[in-house]
């Protein structure tokens, strides 16, 4: 059975640092490389037939990595870019808390309620996203192995969407660096395999909205 793997990039010190990165190039730092070569491992003898990943550079470097093991080249997209933060790029959470205070509790309690000053709404990104998932699927194939690279905006947006969740509920999902959900189809609607799953790093993580 065909399924579809979304994959975050490994760790930058943004992540590290807490703040927030958006669209900001950070690239992938020594941790970040560690464990997308974990990752790449882990996917040695899983199925693949294409591999897709975000323009930007955090995303294709983790997927450099699974492109080494799999033998497959990757396909940039823009389309699955991380959600722009606006204003809030390159600020430390506490930062943003401290000068925008009840747009921080809105924003992750009630995203839907709030984007951040010069940022992209949330529909706006989950239809671009989507929109990427459902062409990439079109021209593959439905019944295509497929791994898609980006980012954690991006997951959790997707994997409201593919579970039917509004999109309030982005923020209780969490999605580590390098982790992987995966999806298959069935009768039309879209079935959860794995969500966050990072077992391959060997460790514990607490849950941040870090992006």
């Amino acid at each position: 059975m065909a399924r579809i793997y979304l994959i975050r990039h490994g760790e930058t010190d943004g992540n590290k640092g807490k703040t927030i990165q958006g669209c900001i190039e950070m690239p992938l730092n020594a941790k970040g490389i560690e464990q997308a070569e974990k990752m790449a491992a882990y996917f040695k003898d899983i199925p693949l037939d294409a591999i897709y990943c975000s323009s930007m550079g955090r995303a294709r470097r983790t997927a450099e990595e699974l492109s080494k093991v799999k033998g497959l080249d990757v396909t940039p997209m823009d389309e699955l870019r991380e959600i722009t933060f606006g204003e809030w790029e390159g600020v430390e959470f506490t930062e943003i808390e401290r000068r925008w205070p009840e747009g921080f509790k809105t924003y992750f309690v009630h995203p839907m309620h709030w984007t951040p000053p010069g940022g992209e709404t949330l529909p706006h990104a989950q239809e671009r996203c989507y929109g990427a998932l459902m062409r990439i699927m079109e021209k593959e194939g439905h019944d295509k192995n497929i791994a898609i690279v980006c980012h954690g905006g991006v997951i959790r947006v997707l994997l409201c969407t593919l579970l039917g969740l509004d999109l309030d509920f982005m923020w209780r999902l969490s999605v580590a660096n390098v982790s992987v959900s995966s999806f298959n189809e069935w009768n039309g609607k879209f079935i959860s395999d794995t969500i966050n799953d990072y077992h391959f790093l060997n460790e514990q993580k607490e849950f941040s909205p870090v992006l």
